[in-house]
């Protein structure tokens, strides 16, 4: 502590499109009650080098201002490399990126007076954490990966629709670029085989997307995983089959209401662990992070993370 307050950094994302709102209402507000550092990011991963530094410097907490994808680097800045360690710094989130779903998953409004309230409480809560290994690229001798997430593991169409997000610029907010995005992948993207095996159960055919979910939300407040919890050790996993166009479109209200898509191309399970392996290239990413390709494997781990939430 400094002065009796006690000492966070903020990681913030660099362009986030509310940068401004951020340092004009955000920061004047935190910085009254706590002793806080900000920076900023200025390369695609400057969050995970900043949130690994930072946690060698035993401060109180460390909060990520951004949306999902930042969120993503700070847990793995954090995480990687200290699992065993009993004392890692509280995390947070300040949700002004373009997804915000693990926020909205853990019921944070996207309000400064909602974020100002969370921190003052300053009551952390566990949040289970997963892992991801997967193929550095799409050859048969790839090297392999390992990546930590938080709220989405998913393969199929969703590294393609963050793709066409993070290309687009964004001009009508990131609602409209999320579910533009998500239209036209559907339009060009071809199902491919895939094979999921669990402890429990096997799943195999034509896939549109295959989503593990620790948090209830992905792709902008499409809700795949109603019934997910995030500190319950258990992984809902969405799996959206060979399914059309028109049916997505029709299914988007039922998604964004939060409730249960009933056609015969979406399952729901549950799993603490699933492989997953394709007949054609077929990317993964976590977090709203593109990360790399399948063969892959996803599980929970014993680590928790402790939030401000």
């Amino acid at each position: 502590m400094t002065n009796g307050k006690k000492k966070g950094i903020i990681v913030l994302n660099g362009i986030s499109l509310k940068k401004k709102l951020f340092y004009h209402e955000y920061l004047p507000a935190i910085s009254r009650m706590f002793d806080v550092e900000v920076h900023e990011t200025l390369s695609k991963n400057d969050a995970r080098m900043l949130a690994s530094k930072f946690a060698d410097k035993h401060v109180d907490f460390i909060l990520s201002a951004g949306g999902d994808g930042t969120l993503h680097q700070v847990v793995n800045g954090v995480l990687k490399g200290r699992e065993n360690e009993s004392r890692l710094p509280l995390l947070g989130v300040i949700p002004i990126g373009s997804g915000n779903d693990f926020a909205r998953g853990a019921t944070l409004k996207i309000s400064v007076e909602h974020t100002l309230k969370i921190l003052s409480a300053f009551k952390p809560r566990p949040v289970d954490v997963g892992i991801i290994e997967f193929s550095t690229s799409p050859r048969a001798d790839a090297e392999r990966g390992t990546a930590y997430f938080i709220n989405v593991a998913d393969i199929g169409m969703g590294p393609e629709v963050v793709g066409k997000v993070l290309s687009s610029g964004r001009p009508f907010g990131s609602e409209v670029a999320y579910y533009k995005s998500i239209i036209n992948t559907f339009l060009t993207y071809k199902p491919m085989v895939v094979k999921a095996v669990t402890e429990h159960w096997t799943w195999e055919g034509k896939l549109r997307t295959l989503a593990v979910a620790n948090g209830k939300y992905y792709g902008h407040g499409l809700c795949i995983a109603p019934d997910a919890q995030i500190d319950d050790q258990l992984f809902t996993v969405f799996i959206c089959g060979n399914v059309s166009v028109f049916d997505f479109i029709m299914q988007t209200g039922t998604l964004k209401k939060g409730k249960n898509v009933l056609i015969d191309e979406v399952l729901y399970k549950t799993a603490t662990a699933i492989e997953c392996s394709s007949e054609s290239p077929c990317p993964i990413e976590g977090d709203g992070e593109i990360l790399g390709w399948l063969p892959a494997k996803v599980r929970l781990v014993g680590t928790k993370l402790n939030f401000l939430l």
